[in-house]
């Protein structure tokens, strides 16, 4: 039965199959690239793939290895090439949808894609870290499990509100947004404060520093959609 909580989804505009994927959406990271996807298909495979990121480096987070690090980069790198599919699709159905419809779900692929770069960043620093042997605090691993898990299901509801999207979980992903931007700066404060007391390794200081940063970056493009989608559902 379909979720009674659906109130409006601008996909459907384009394509009729969202249905067809609502019960198999926790597994739309398995899914390949495609030239055939519709837009609404791209758009949510490349949500679920970097939602698998995060939830892989958040359960890796104590024990990384590079063979999950690999995993990491390969679904990285499908969400580039999803969004020019995804990109195309859009440019494609400008005439046939209405044009703020078309120039907020234009830019939403290039979001996505660039919170996949932000990743990449991320990805680049823990293949450092392992290549070097650098060390982590137990609290600074604990911070950073805590992050990644809250960004987990940040991604998540974001995925989710293009698929029954309304306004209260819209502002449930503002508030994540603003605890998600207060984690990192708590951070941020407490790795200063361990690398003047002599706590933390120096060298683990850029890492954790590039880490918080692409969070912090990736934060602000969820907040950018949440923005669209709170216009669009007024």
């Amino acid at each position: 039965m379909k979720d009674q909580r659906v109130l409006w989804n601008p996909f459907r505009m384009i394509s009729p199959k969202l249905d067809e994927e609502i019960g198999k959406i926790e597994e739309l990271y398995r899914a390949d690239v495609s030239q055939t996807r519709t837009p609404e298909e791209s758009i949510l495979i490349m949500l679920a793939k970097l939602i698998q990121v995060t939830r892989i480096l958040s359960a890796s987070s104590k024990a990384e290895s590079l063979e999950k690090l690999a995993e990491c980069e390969e679904l990285v790198r499908q969400v580039h090439e999803l969004e020019k599919i995804a990109t195309a699709s859009i440019l494609g159905a400008s005439s046939t949808v209405s044009q703020i419809w078309f120039r907020t779900f234009v830019r939403f692929p290039s979001r996505i894609e660039r919170i996949g770069v932000m990743f990449e960043t991320i990805l680049g620093a823990i293949r450092i870290k392992i290549k070097d042997g650098i060390p982590f605090s137990d609290k600074a691993q604990n911070e950073m499990h805590a992050i990644l898990d809250l960004l987990a299901e940040l991604l998540v509801n974001l995925r989710d509100s293009m698929v029954i999207t309304n306004r209260v979980l819209l502002h449930h992903i503002e508030s994540q947004c603003e605890r998600l931007g207060q984690l990192v700066e708590d951070a941020r404060l407490a790795h200063w404060e361990r690398l003047e007391a002599g706590f933390c390794s120096p060298q683990a200081n850029a890492i954790f520093l590039c880490i918080l940063d692409s969070v912090k970056n990736i934060n602000q493009y969820i907040s950018n959609m949440k923005d669209n989608l709170l216009e669009l559902a007024g």
